[in-house]
């Protein structure tokens, strides 16, 4: 393979027909239907599409985003991890834990975006918590010790921790101090989302009027027990202003739940996560997470040891997609869009093109096998190429 033209080929998502994209140093020259020369990557079996925005990531590869011993350098790691399997952009998240700790991972990931690789991958970062909800189910597996009300002189030192790089918070909205919050940091720019909550349709109404544009990832972070009909998920649902992450991963979500949740919301307002956590792409075993001890399981399901409570994800995103695919009415290119246009048009960034001819290319290049499990041939970010 030459180092500066390369060509490859696979199935661009919505074309009947295999294509050769023609890349000379990382710059699209060509897009045409597949010739008979052999590819330089991928194949006509292989699938061509963009490249993945993960708006909620914990940690990965044994590499954790939580506490006070992370370091700038953790955060290049997770995005070279990422980058690998054809996520080119995330959002760091931190998780409920002490003001100390938390302003920490804020300066951290401010530090780290200061490297050119990690400022191309990270728009800005992700509070989850602590204004929660302290009540077990809701909480999930925040740390009770560090739940507390929401306060607008603490998030205004977060916010200089990170010098003004929060993209955007998750609280729950039933909690005093909740809507004043929310209509506060809306006006500062910064997107809120509904989460680890169990509030009732006049509260997630009144955070919506306040601001609130998003769930997070709906359908967890809730009580194990529910009503059947007055419940948070049903206003989340029937709120068109809200738009709702989801976890693919067929754990957090049974297949039925998943499929239903992206009809109520629709391809528009769907968007898909990972929530993956450090120990993603680990060994099975037990292991200790946010303080508490989880089990990872064969299947890559994370529990709280001895129960079935979920405890993060051990899910890529590229797997959530196709999960996607395969369990709901989302067709391959909206599942796509779903984890790169959606989430992207809400935070009102930009897209990169794919393949544009002229324009530096943003794809990856993988193949399907029959268990639904993707296999990344390679990543093009910005016009540089990542081989697997």
């Amino acid at each position: 393979m030459k180092s500066d033209c390369v060509l490859i080929r696979g199935r661009v998502l919505g074309a009947e027909c295999a294509t050769d994209i023609v890349l000379k140093n990382g710059t699209v020259q060509s897009v045409a239907r597949a010739g008979k020369s052999s590819a330089d990557l991928g194949s006509t079996a292989s699938y061509i599409a963009p490249a993945l925005f993960d708006i909620q990531v914990n940690g990965v590869g044994g590499v954790t985003l939580q506490g006070e011993r992370v370091l700038p350098d953790d955060v290049l790691r997770i995005t070279r991890y990422l980058e690998a399997r054809g996520v080119t952009r995330w959002v760091p998240t931190l998780i409920t834990g002490s003001q100390e700790a938390m302003e920490h991972g804020c300066r951290v990931i401010a530090e780290a975006m200061r490297e050119p690789a990690v400022a191309k991958a990270v728009p800005g970062l992700h509070l989850e918590g602590p204004y929660i909800s302290p009540v077990d189910g809701p909480r999930g597996a925040h740390p009770k010790a560090f739940v507390r009300p929401p306060s607008l002189r603490e998030f205004a030192r977060l916010m200089k921790a990170a010098e003004g790089r929060v993209l955007y918070i998750t609280l729950a909205p039933e909690i005093p101090g909740a809507i004043e919050f929310i209509r506060a940091v809306t006006r500062r720019g910064v997107l809120v989302s509904l989460g680890h909550h169990h509030a009732d349709a006049e509260q997630v109404g009144r955070a919506v009027e306040a601001g609130a544009r998003l769930s997070t990832h709906l359908g967890n972070g809730a009580a194990s027990q529910i009503h059947r009909h007055q419940n948070p998920l049903w206003p989340q649902l029937a709120e068109d202003r809200l738009h709702a992450s989801l976890i693919a991963d067929l754990h957090h979500l049974p297949e039925p739940a998943l499929k239903t949740f992206v009809r109520a919301k629709g391809p528009e307002r769907t968007i898909l996560v990972s929530d993956c956590v450090d120990l993603t792409g680990m060994k099975p075993g037990v292991y200790d997470l946010f303080g508490a001890s989880v089990e990872l399981k064969p299947n890559g399901k994370i529990c709280l040891r001895g129960t079935d409570l979920l405890a993060g994800s051990g899910l890529m995103l590229l797997q959530g997609v196709l999960n996607a695919w395969r369990a709901t009415d989302l067709t391959l290119e909206e599942a796509f869009a779903c984890a790169n246009v959606v989430p992207a048009r809400l935070f009102g960034l930009k897209t990169p093109p794919m393949a544009q001819p002229g324009r530096k290319a943003n794809l990856v290049v993988f193949d399907v096998t029959r268990e639904n499990t993707p296999r990344v041939r390679a990543v093009v970010h910005d016009g540089a190429l990542v081989i697997s």
